[in-house]
Order: C-alpha cells, then structure tokens, then sequence
C-alpha cells in the first residue's frame, strides 16, 4: 500500500551546464529573472509600466508566471 503513493517521487531533474550538474529549478528561476526583466523592458518602451501599480507586486507575479511556466514547458514528463 505505501509504495502505491510513492509512484510520483523521482529525483529532481538536472540539467548538465559545461560539465557540471544543475537542479533544474535553478534553471527556470534564471529563465524567470530574464524574462521579467526582457518585459519590463518592454513596457517602458510601450509606455505600459506607468499603469502597473503596485509594480513590485505585478513584477513578482510575472517572475513567478515565468518561472513556472518555464518549468512546465521544460521538464513535464
């Protein structure tokens, strides 16, 4: 009965980056950070960062979004 619920943990995914071994997690944290900041570009440019308000609270929302969608485009399996 109890190995019937352990049937989903697997080791967490790792991704090989120059030779050393990565938690994949770090690798979508990394993709969240640059994605945010790649939009907020984007925004100041199209004059839409104005209207954001709270924006850290928008910008946190987005790091997350991003992080986790990253994570589900890279490692669903």
């Amino acid at each position: 009965m109890n190995l019937v619920l352990l049937t989903g943990c697997r080791g967490a995914p790792s991704i090989n980056l120059v030779g050393s071994f990565f938690p994949g997690w770090m690798l979508c944290i990394a993709v969240g950070v640059v994605g945010s900041f790649v939009l907020r570009q984007v925004f100041i440019k199209t004059n839409i960062e104005p209207h954001l308000q709270p924006r850290p609270l928008v910008y946190f929302c987005l790091w997350v979004f991003i992080t986790l969608s990253s994570w589900l485009l890279f490692f669903r399996s």
